[in-house]
């Protein structure tokens, strides 16, 4: 298994500035203030000088991956009027703010402590300390991701679950029943399953081969000493708390998404996050029905009807994280003392 610093690092081909100036002015309204952003997110790649990986930038381009692909599948769906994307992707975005927040806190903190009426004066030196801790909390947002990989491969490859997925019997018992059969197809379609027992293992010892492969990798990569004492704080964790362990609960144990909207001045953003949450578990009548007066309504899908509002949501959301960022990549990745 290879370290990451193996890695070269692949960045896509950015547009030139004609043809982004083109594609925005071919726009208007909220599209055009989505491209604007999405072309300020791909900017950021402009000036990157790194031919290999690092644990801070595969963090760092962890989040901005997150905020593009958000952005876009927002712009598709503001087009088909499908709110319920838009819905669940501000939830997604909401949150990937926070924790863009939780990484630059130590910067901030500084700028808080400066603006205060107490007439701190900050070092160079706490400076500099707060910037070389950003650093560390890019690394654990790399760990913390990592780990979520490695638990959902060791689910994948556990042989229950390996046993289950290849397992021929349910197939062969549906065409072995003509009834069975054509009550299935009736439902589902053809049934298009493997049965032959030597093809199902061969597929199966690939499938475990492959995501073996991958858990080995990121078992290396979190014994890292980069990244080892978060992994170690990880597992900590999700042992006492016997399950997934939150981003910001690696800084603070107590931490919420109540709490983090608390320390920002932005309790009232919890609101659209518990109602966006409710669209992604389904926990709503509301927002898949329409209920007028004396008449109720399936809210389905119309093209060029989206909620506008949601829609900005979005955008707000991933210009906040482009814009934050921007400033970690600026004054804390772009100085090489700070990554030592």
């Amino acid at each position: 298994m290879s370290p990451l610093n193996d890695f070269e690092l692949h960045l896509p081909q950015l547009p030139t500035e004609e043809e982004w100036i083109k594609a925005i002015n071919e726009l208007e309204g909220r599209k055009k203030e989505a491209a604007i952003v999405r072309a300020k997110g791909y900017n950021l790649l402009a000036d990157f000088q790194e031919p290999k990986a690092t644990f801070e930038r595969i963090g760092w381009l962890n989040l901005w991956a997150k905020a593009m692909v958000a952005l876009e599948s927002a712009m598709s769906a503001f087009q088909e009027g499908l709110d319920w994307v838009l819905q669940t992707t501000s939830r997604s975005t909401f949150e990937w703010v926070l924790h863009a927040y939780v990484l630059i806190e130590p910067i901030f903190d500084l700028i808080e402590l400066e603006k205060s009426e107490h007439k701190v004066v900050v070092s160079t030196r706490s400076r500099e300390y707060s910037h070389r801790i950003t650093v560390e909390r890019l690394r654990a947002y790399t760990a913390w991701c990592l780990w979520s990989d490695k638990v959902f491969y060791s689910n994948l490859i556990h042989p229950k679950t390996l046993a289950d997925v290849w397992d021929p019997n349910p197939a062969k018992k549906i065409l072995a029943n003509e009834k069975d059969k054509e009550g299935y197809e009736r439902f589902f379609g053809k049934i298009e399953a493997e049965t032959n027992e030597e093809e199902l293992n061969k597929s199966r010892k690939e499938m475990e081969r492959l995501y073996r492969s991958k858990k080995a990798r990121i078992d290396k990569w979190l014994q890292d000493p980069q990244l080892k004492s978060w992994s170690d704080r990880i597992l900590k964790l999700s042992r006492k708390n016997k399950g997934a362990v939150s981003f910001f609960n690696l800084f603070d144990p107590d931490a919420t998404v109540s709490k983090r909207l608390k320390k920002l001045g932005l309790r009232f953003g919890y609101v659209q996050y518990s109602k966006s949450s409710m669209s992604l578990h389904g926990s709503s009548m509301e927002q898949f029905i329409i209920i007028g007066d004396s008449v109720v309504i399936p809210k389905l899908k119309m093209a060029n009807q989206a909620d506008e509002t949601l829609f900005e949501t979005v955008i707000s959301d991933c210009n906040h994280l482009f814009v934050l960022l921007g400033m970690i990549n600026h004054f804390v990745l772009k100085n090489e003392k700070f990554r030592i």
